[in-house]
């Protein structure tokens, strides 16, 4: 290749993907970092550049240098490698890891252009490496060619640092908007506008930490969001509705449809009111996505966000409309507006932990209140799922057990990297997180899944699926293929938009992608942050020797 490539950031991919830091450590983060000019902070997004140019064997090879064989083995079934390869890989040490992958690095970029790289500075090269870790290389066949945010075109955000817009601080630290350059432009306005009017572009929305009052830089932090945003003078940015360029998002929607769908709970022939929850607004793409998706009069969207910063963030230069703001001086008033009808507005956000809103919105009572589709979506600056979301002890599922509509559907997205070790936590905590999930939402009934976002959009993200009251008929089948054949119906059956047009993308694909049934263990596990239990302590031997016998 004659690709150099810098990375920015400080432990986690772009757009909030885990980069499993840990992976490359026994591999000579030094070493790399000067071999391949990839700035390794702990090994940090050493597994882009490798994955452009090396095999699919020798990556998983150097996954198991550092992650439980059964944890590589698994990923690596799910992505389709043959049991041959698993089992080589598997037959693989530590020493022979750190050879084999410095070597191919120093091969694929040679000392020789680092040592030049490095006489010109280590920061002289200022692209991002595209968040594609499963790219073998080859040309794609596009999908979703009527999707705006479809993968042909991420490359115009993925690819560079963009442009600073503006940061946000709060208490919990900055909010950072970039802009890039976005190649197709359709114009788009609330009402219209004329020719020329309009100007669209990508806007990223990033989160870093940091006590200082000195703004951060456009590619400083954790990306969190993008939206295609509509700018036109004199005028607060519009968000483009039709356009949610994430994977990870597209991957939510597809599993909240179809799951309501094979529940029942969304025929097509007569859409039903539909009451939608999302716990994280970012940027505000899925739930304007849902507002935009759904026919007029037929849902509600509950959005739900802490950190102010990213409010004023997703207001002021994400395209997120001010107006769907609600003013509320704690949680009690909010959710008596919700219960209200929040002015008749359909799309709300509030300014609120999401335990705080269910608590009080669980405590007005109001058996008629219930949410059919629940997106969590949450992360602190390093990428964990904030304990007080998936604790059972605590105020969110228990409220949320109570606010469910018996047919409904619940997302939950977390970053797991490509081994299943990512910013979210390893199997132990995924296990402890999802069995807590499970237990506040499903009943005897309800099933559990979880998917990938497919691997040429995505990275690290898996999206597990809650149906609270599961099939009711029909269990012969395979979930997997009842999930498909729901989302194919949807795709095909949804109503059009408010413009004309059907569902943008597909979402059988989607909801299949890697797919695995989740089964509740024999014994609970552990609940996350739960303390470990100390050891046993175990009795001095009186014999002899070394081994105490």
């Amino acid at each position: 290749s004659s690709k150099t490539v810098t990375i920015q950031g400080s432990g986690t991919a772009s757009y909030g993907s885990p980069l499993a830091p840990h992976w490359a450590r026994p591999m000579g983060a030094a070493f790399l970092s000067e071999a391949t000019m990839v700035h390794a902070a702990g090994g940090q997004q050493l597994a882009s550049a490798a994955f452009a140019y090396v095999p699919r064997s020798t990556l998983a090879v150097a996954s198991a240098a550092s992650t439980p064989i059964g944890d590589v083995l698994g990923a690596l079934k799910s992505s389709g490698v043959s049991q041959p390869a698993r089992a080589w890989t598997a037959a693989w040490t530590h020493g022979a890891t750190v050879l084999l992958t410095s070597a191919v690095a120093a091969v694929a970029y040679g000392p020789g252009r680092a040592a030049r790289r490095r006489r010109r500075g280590m920061q002289t090269a200022v692209g991002r490496v595209p968040r594609r870790f499963f790219n073998f290389g080859g040309e794609e066949e596009e999908v979703d060619p009527n999707d705006p945010g479809r993968v042909k075109v991420c490359g115009e955000y993925q690819n560079s640092g963009g442009s600073f817009v503006a940061a946000h601080k709060s208490e919990f630290g900055w909010a950072v908007v970039s802009e890039h350059s976005a190649s197709e432009q359709d114009n788009y306005w609330p009402g219209g506008a004329a020719d020329g009017d309009v100007k669209q572009v990508w806007r990223e929305l990033r989160l870093a930490s940091g006590s200082s009052d000195t703004p951060p830089g456009a590619g400083d932090g954790t990306g969190q969001t993008v939206v295609k945003v509509s700018l036109r003078e004199g005028e607060v940015p519009v968000q483009v509705p039709y356009c949610m360029p994430l994977a990870y998002a597209k991957t939510m929607a597809a599993l909240a449809f179809s799951g309501q769908h094979l529940q029942g709970g969304l025929p097509l022939d007569d859409v039903p009111l539909q009451r939608a929850l999302v716990i994280g607004l970012g940027g505000g793409s899925l739930p304007v996505w849902l507002n935009h998706t759904f026919p007029e009069g037929k849902i509600t969207v509950d959005a739900l966000e802490i950190d102010s910063a990213v409010i004023e963030a997703a207001t002021k230069e994400m395209g997120f409309p001010a107006v769907a703001m609600r003013p509320a001086a704690d949680a009690a008033a909010a959710a008596d507006d919700a219960l209200a009808g929040a002015g008749g507005q359909s799309l709300r956000g509030y300014s609120l932990a999401g335990e705080e809103f269910l608590e009080a919105l669980g405590k007005k009572g109001d058996t008629d209140y219930k949410y059919d589709m629940v997106f969590i979506d949450a992360f602190d600056k390093a990428g964990r799922v904030p304990t007080v979301l998936v604790d059972p002890e605590r105020p969110f599922l228990k409220a949320l057990e109570g606010l469910l509509a018996p047919k409904a559907t619940v997302t939950l997205n977390l970053l797991v990297g490509m081994t299943g070790r990512g910013s979210s936590g390893g199997p132990e905590e995924i296990m402890s997180m999802v069995y807590a999930v499970n237990g506040a939402v499903c009943g005897e009934a309800g099933e559990v899944f979880s998917v990938r976002t497919p691997m040429n959009e995505s990275s690290g993200n898996q999206v597990y699926c809650f149906l609270r009251e599961g099939r009711s008929s029909g269990r012969e089948e395979p979930l997997k293929e009842a999930m498909k054949q729901s989302a194919e119906a949807v795709g095909e059956g949804f109503p059009a938009d408010s413009l004309g047009s059907k569902l943008r993308f597909d979402l059988a694909r989607r909801v299949i992608f890697a797919y695995e049934d989740w089964v509740a263990p024999a014994t609970p596990p552990r609940p996350l942050g739960a303390p470990e239990p100390e050891p046993e302590k175990k009795e001095e031997g009186g014999g002899f020797g070394f081994f105490g016998f």
